[in-house]
């Protein structure tokens, strides 16, 4: 006499864990939606952040010196190498975008005290893998952040406030 053994679940099983499953998203998903992956207003921060890393990244496989340009005055940003002719420069200053979201960057400090509020700042990312230690300051409406770049670190930190270099001792 040869047993076969059922392979497989039944209809019933297969109810109760869909059912189960959508029991707990119903009650996750509502606590996503105020995540930093889902806010609509932290779009420019994580383009922001982004950025900062791609550039120190290609710079180190590279090799070669790039320069993050942030306009204040304009709202525009864009990035140069050292190796491009005066006219690449220009036609990536043409090519500015604003920063996604509607965020606008309203500061930038290095250490020790220097701050600029307005006119262009220069963020260099080196080809043996550092870049200037910076904060940069973003406004989205009435909130701010703060972006710390670390010469040796390819993580940018964020503070939900605009911080100085004081403020992080």
């Amino acid at each position: 006499m040869i047993v076969r053994r059922r392979a497989g679940f039944t209809l019933l099983e297969l109810i109760v864990v869909m059912a189960l499953m959508s029991i707990v998203f119903f009650f996750a998903i509502p606590r996503f939606e105020g995540s930093f992956l889902f806010d609509d207003s932290k779009q420019s921060a994580r383009w922001l952040i982004a950025k900062i890393q791609s550039l120190k990244e290609e710079a180190l496989r590279t090799r070669r010196e790039h320069i993050l340009v942030l306009d204040l005055d304009t709202k525009r940003v864009w990035h140069t190498t050292a190796a491009m002719t005066i006219e690449e420069a220009e036609l990536a200053m043409r090519r500015a975008q604003a920063i996604p979201g509607g965020a606008r960057v309203v500061g930038v400090e290095f250490p020790p005290e220097t701050r600029i509020d307005s006119g262009r700042a220069q963020i260099y990312f080196y080809g043996d893998g550092h870049s200037d230690q910076a904060l940069i300051h973003l406004q989205h409406g009435d909130a701010y952040s703060s972006f710390l770049l670390e010469p040796f670190l390819t993580q940018v930190r964020m503070f939900d406030d605009r911080i100085g270099f004081n403020d992080l001792r």
